[in-house]
């Protein structure tokens, strides 16, 4: 059972709450300021969880994209809950 750090989550969902439609976050754990480990149960517990409207996978790297009905739900209950 994945249980990822509420602050994880919060900075995936931030930084994809700021993409426009078309764009991609890439979840590189270096460039959110997240540990590796961190950063992989965070982004799998919001992907199984549909919070963003497109996922990409190649080669074992994610990307992300915006944030999903469910996705801003989950970062207004993180955030304010």
């Amino acid at each position: 059972m994945l249980n990822p750090s509420k602050s994880d989550c919060i900075t995936i969902l931030s930084a994809a709450s700021e993409l426009a439609d078309d764009s991609m976050l890439p979840l590189d754990a270096g460039r959110l300021g997240l540990s590796r480990n961190g950063m992989q149960v965070a982004a799998s517990f919001l992907i199984a969880r549909a919070c963003f409207k497109r996922v990409r996978e190649g080669d074992g790297h994610y990307a992300v994209g915006s944030l999903s009905l469910q996705g801003r739900l989950r970062l207004d209950q993180l955030a304010n809950g």
